[in-house]
């Protein structure tokens, strides 16, 4: 009841605000979404989810763009210096806008003063995942061995949550283990399966069918709690506590786009999240949890408090500048 008066409070205040008569008829013309990772990684599969609901809201296409590179700092430096008209927008993530400038000294954007919020749009821990020929099958004899082989064990990561993950585990477990980064998700489990690396700490979403149909195992998940998609999977947290990781998507635009698109996007966005159609997809096919929507103030105070989360993080997980 509580969401569904939040929605109604929010298309009750923005009803009738749309008075700019150049973006009364918002949108006219396709929208892009440009995605930081590439295509066939989670994140990937659930922006073209997302942009297939956006087009039936909106009634206008939604076209998904793949730039992927530099842990998705590339996709966003073009975002931010696309025109502020609300026809390009970013899938962003905590990659993105939360760990990127405690990562990056020579970063092309500020995720405060280059981009408005849009909507929040899921937040989704990451796995530790293995293959079937290790010697480990439990979260417990992983650790027993990786203790027992200290810089023996390599392991695969492909965005900023899984090395924070991957690291913190390291530190609070006193492992000596190698980190291998990968350019995608599908890369490094591609590389898990076969055998190539051992070991990859990597978005739930990303990982969930390859669980499903057994072909990786997961040991332990990064998030507080045990997600409902994998309740007989342990939460690092069990043994570590203070382990707390997850990749959050939202939509952001360039600063300066019209407050009557953004408004329009949120409504339309925040509807979407709240179906429950669209939350039980994205909670069976990728334990994302999509019911934590809200308004574009909601979403950029949420952006700056991830950011202080994200600067502590990293810092405490050890993860060097680049």
């Amino acid at each position: 009841m509580k969401k569904l008066f939040k929605l109604s409070a929010v298309v009750a205040v923005i009803a009738g605000g749309f008075a700019s008569p150049s973006y009364a008829a918002y949108p006219e013309r396709p929208i892009t979404i440009v995605v930081a990772f590439a295509a066939g990684g989670g994140t990937d599969l659930a922006a073209r989810y997302y942009a297939k609901q956006f087009s039936d809201a909106l009634g206008q296409s939604v076209i998904v763009e793949n730039r992927p590179g530099a842990n998705g700092t590339i996709a966003a430096a073009y975002v931010a210096k696309a025109p502020a008209d609300g026809y390009t927008l970013l899938y962003g993530s905590n990659s993105t806008l939360s760990a990127a400038p405690y990562l990056y000294s020579d970063l092309r954007y500020d995720p405060i003063k280059d981009f408005d919020a849009v909507v929040r749009l899921g937040d989704v821990p990451s796995v530790l995942i293995t293959n079937f020929k290790t010697p480990y099958k439990t979260f417990d004899e992983f650790l027993a061995y990786a203790k027992a082989n200290p810089g023996k064990l390599s392991w695969a990561h492909a965005n900023t949550a899984h090395i924070a993950g991957g690291m913190s585990l390291a530190k609070k477990a006193g492992l000596d283990m190698v980190p291998i980064p990968y350019k995608s998700s599908p890369q490094g489990i591609t590389e898990v399966i076969g055998n190539q690396v051992p070991l990859m700490v990597v978005d739930l979403s990303a990982a969930m069918s390859y669980v499903q149909g057994q072909r990786v195992l997961p040991l332990a998940v990064t998030s507080a709690q045990r997600t409902p998609g994998l309740p007989d999977v342990p939460a690092m947290s069990e043994r570590f506590p203070g382990i707390d990781v997850f990749s959050w998507t939202g939509l952001v635009a360039p600063k300066g786009t019209p407050k009557e698109a953004i408004d329009k996007l949120n409504i339309a966005g925040t509807e979407i999240a709240l179906r429950p159609v669209v939350v039980k997809h994205f909670q069976d096919m990728a334990a994302m949890d999509t019911t934590k929507t809200g308004t574009p103030d909601e979403f950029s105070d949420f952006i700056r408090d991830q950011l202080k989360i994200w600067d502590t993080m990293l810092t405490d997980a050890g993860v060097p500048k680049q």
